[in-house]
């Protein structure tokens, strides 16, 4: 059975989804489904961590040809986690790492939306959801969907500079790709080809690339909402189960009812409380610019 030897493992909303999808359809490589398995992030609990044993782990790699010279997976919440990190390198001390970077005060907005669209953050202001980050370190506040505290703390999940850091004192520099968001926009099909080489896989001539979850919010927000309640009550979604399984389905079709979603676009941040962001983040964007050694002070804007 196959195993994964390339992590793509985040941060989140700095193209991960678009990269692992231009990575599938390549005849050399295989891209679990789901991408996000979330098995090496200790304490990740729920229906979002899709493997609890090595085993289950490896049963999403088991379809893999034998011709594919890269097989991995794409977890997002893996690069704010050293222990995940660590996990990775016990796995495969060889493993090569992929890191996505993305000014951090875009990452955290864009980051908001998600969170919205799969009801784990239930304060649709994300000036107002910031503002509630310390609350919900002491566990108030907290959404009843959110599967993990963490999830909602946005300033910790976009220091990268400090993420990468510890990426760097767990695997060996030559191990790690990073590919900076700016330029994944500006020039996807130069980025690809880098990332194909870096897996040591041939150029299959990809000449287009479609950018996938963009941005969007739920059509019906509290009717999902209310479903993903029932998901994390119990006896709830025991019923559900039940009714499932005395009907002979596999889905009810409740939760893509609850998951339409249509396009949209973000409008800018208050310039207030941008500024407040770019100075939250500036210390660490300058870490960053530090450690690849790539100017980015025009994230300070």
């Amino acid at each position: 059975m196959s195993k994964p030897n390339f992590f793509i493992v985040g941060a989140p909303k700095c193209g991960t989804t678009s990269l692992s999808e231009y990575l599938r359809s390549h005849p050399k490589i295989f891209v679990s489904t789901p991408k996000e398995l979330n098995y090496f992030r200790d304490g990740y609990i729920g229906q979002y961590r899709h493997a609890e044993t090595l085993d289950e782990y490896l049963e999403f790699f088991k379809d893999c040809s034998s011709e594919c010279l890269a097989v991995g997976e794409a977890s997002p919440v893996y690069l704010s986690s050293p222990a995940a990190l660590k996990n990775i390198r016990e796995f495969d001390e060889n493993a090569k790492i992929i890191i996505m970077l993305r000014n951090p005060v875009d990452l955290a907005y864009s980051l908001h939306s998600t969170l919205r669209v799969v009801f784990f953050e239930d304060e649709p202001d994300f000036e107002k959801a910031w503002r509630l980050q310390d609350s919900r370190k002491k566990g108030e506040n907290m959404p009843k969907t959110c599967p993990n505290p963490f999830i909602l703390q946005y300033s910790d999940l976009c220091h990268l500079g400090n993420q990468v850091e510890e990426a760097f004192k767990i695997f060996p520099r030559e191990q790690i790709l990073l590919i900076v968001f700016d330029d994944l926009m500006a020039s996807t099909q130069n980025v690809y080809e880098n990332v194909l080489s870096f897996l040591g896989v041939p150029s299959d001539g990809r000449t287009q690339f479609n950018r996938a979850n963009e941005s969007k919010r739920v059509k019906r927000w509290w009717l999902g909402y209310l479903y993903a309640l029932v998901r994390e009550t119990e006896p709830l979604n025991s019923v559900i189960t039940w009714i499932k399984k005395s009907l002979g389905l596999k889905d009810l079709g409740i939760r893509a009812l609850t998951r339409k979603v249509v396009p949209v676009k973000r409008p800018p941040l208050r310039p207030e409380f941008r500024a407040e962001l770019v100075s939250v983040f500036r210390e660490d964007v300058d870490k960053l610019s530090r450690i690849i050694g790539r100017d980015l002070s025009h994230w300070h804007q």
